[in-house]
């Protein structure tokens, strides 16, 4: 099996990782992707290896890397026009024909381009977990894989095949750990603000106010500032202290095992859904995770894995009983760190994905799989 998984990384990250390495610019192709898969960012890196070790051929394309793709379409003598971003992933398709391409939430690749590469693979699948643009074309996949429930019977009642997935963690992060790493932050929120996180502003802001919390991540400017326009410009508001910059791939992990305590809010549409990639990330990582969930249907962690909370004050509550509790810190967070590093690894997920491509492209021989979405 041929399998291409293709995924846009944050401009934001591809900024920060070629300021840390400005000698990859100028690079090989191969020199930059091997960088780039080795600084663990997102998870289609560790699919694409998982993939590779049990026998296939996976490829990771990253089309809206220029650095990147302009050194293989150079490579390959290919023309490097306007609309490099759908161009140069069309070719490089092209050229390793494969049976199944994947694609990762990025919908203006929808459309013309998805009409294109359907021109030469059989099989299109993709990955949705997240808010989907107004008149996006779903049917141009033919199986949508998610870690939301609710978006199964959606994309189902739609027309559109999809199977439920969750998250992973990879536990070869844990090799690049340095296990003289201290956990000097008592209590971390590690992620994005954006219009789509309207919940997760307003309760950072209160913790901020009323917890040790640090904040790690983009977007910190949708974090209102009500102080008036003097204090605005005579000093940093306590948001502007808490801040503790941009952390991407290894040095996230970092920050996470560094955390004594981590918070998880997750996107305004998950609803009561609690499974998203935060969850794993810290908990494989070795922090204590508080997260939102309580009420979840199906929770993948039991209480005694991570904290849930119900409120604000609950969160608050639970803060900082926990910083005082050491002992029962560390045990929730090591029984959390088990569970994942025991079923919502890669290895068990690339099996369960493996099992999925071949439900729907029949023909293909099986790998056992050892692990079930369904009931983990």
């Amino acid at each position: 099996m041929k399998v291409v998984f293709c995924i846009s990384y944050y401009p934001e990250y591809l900024k920060a990782f070629y300021t840390k390495n400005p000698h990859l610019r100028s690079a090989s192709y191969t020199a930059q992707h091997e960088a780039l898969v080795n600084d663990f960012y997102g998870v289609w890196g560790p699919y694409t290896h998982y993939f590779n070790a049990m026998g296939h051929r996976a490829e990771l394309i990253i089309p809206n890397n220029r650095h990147l793709q302009e050194a293989w379409a150079k490579e390959h003598g290919v023309k490097i026009t306007r609309d490099w971003p759908f161009s140069i992933a069309l070719e490089q398709v092209k050229k390793i024909k494969p049976d199944i391409f994947f694609i990762g939430s990025m919908f203006e690749y929808f459309g013309s381009f998805l009409d294109e590469i359907k021109k030469t693979v059989p099989h299109v699948f993709g990955w949705i977990a997240c808010y989907i643009p107004p008149g996006t074309n779903i049917k141009q996949l033919d199986l949508i894989l998610t870690s939301v429930p609710a978006f199964v019977d959606d994309f189902r009642t739609k027309g559109v095949n999809s199977e439920l997935l969750s998250a992973a963690f990879d536990a070869r992060v844990l090799t690049h750990i340095e296990p003289s790493l201290k956990q000097d932050i008592d209590f971390s929120f590690i992620g994005s603000f954006t219009s789509a996180h309207s919940k997760r502003i307003s309760i950072i802001k209160e913790l901020a106010e009323r917890t040790p919390l640090t904040i790690f991540g983009t977007g910190i400017n949708k974090i209102p500032d009500e102080r008036n326009l003097l204090r605005k410009l005579s000093s940093k508001s306590l948001i502007q202290q808490r801040y503790g910059g941009e952390t991407w791939g290894l040095e996230m992990f970092r920050t996470l095992h560094r955390s004594r305590i981590t918070f998880n809010s997750h996107i305004d549409i998950s609803g009561n859904f609690a499974g998203n990639m935060r969850m794993f990330e810290a908990t494989g990582a070795g922090t204590l995770l508080l997260t939102d969930g309580i009420h979840s249907s199906k929770k993948l962690f039991t209480d005694d894995e991570v904290v849930y909370y119900s409120s604000l004050d609950d969160a608050v509550e639970k803060v900082n009983y926990f910083l005082d509790h050491e002992d029962e810190r560390k045990l929730i967070a090591e029984k959390g760190q088990l569970k994942t590093l025991s079923y919502y690894n890669f290895e068990n997920t690339s099996r369960a994905m493996h099992d999925y491509f071949i439900r729907y492209m029949p023909g293909t021989v099986p790998v056992k799989n050892n692990f079930s979405q369904e009931t983990a």
